[in-house]
């Protein structure tokens, strides 16, 4: 079986609640949170990421510019697929994504929203979540917080069992 690489991601920090008729979906990123976004993605670039990789990322506005962010460091670029369920997930909507994910993905990376990516992240690190390497999945999961999960697992296999947590990268 060949190594996959499940990648969690939340968005990068973004502006203030906005009071217009948008609201929260159209939440630009702030100029730090570009920067996170850039700073991840260089640190993915460094990786030797299996291919083919699919981007899975919420329609908000604030993830898209992250994705941008990310994506655009590495060697080849790819364009995220928007998915309306992504926006306002839970955590059973967000393993459906990797579930439903094609078999010849090698890289899957979602990017989305707390509350529910950071409960994915924790969730599938189980018990490493105790280690100091993972203990920002303890204190929350803050912007531009990406965890690589390794398997050699088919997609719709994933669970905390079928995964290990890998690293956790922070801007």
């Amino acid at each position: 079986m060949s190594e996959r690489l499940l990648l969690i991601l939340r968005h990068a920090e973004a502006g203030p609640h906005l009071h217009s008729g948008a609201g929260d979906i159209e939440r630009p990123l702030t100029a730090a949170g570009q920067e996170q976004a850039e700073r991840i993605g260089q640190k993915l670039a460094h990786l030797n990421l299996p291919q083919p990789m699919q981007v899975l990322c919420s329609p908000a506005r604030r993830t898209q510019e992250t994705a941008q962010g990310v994506l655009s460091a590495l060697p080849n670029p790819i364009l995220p697929k928007l998915e309306n369920s992504l926006y306002g997930a839970d955590l059973d909507t967000l393993y459906g994504f990797i579930h439903g994910a094609a078999d010849d993905i090698r890289t899957l990376l979602l990017i989305g929203h707390n509350p529910a990516i950071g409960a994915l992240a924790y969730d599938l690190a189980g018990s490493a979540a105790q280690h100091e390497v993972f203990a920002s999945l303890r204190r929350g999961y803050q912007p531009a917080t990406l965890t690589i999960f390794q398997t050699t697992e088919d997609w719709i296999n994933i669970r905390p069992s079928t995964v290990q947590a890998s690293q956790v990268l922070t801007p």
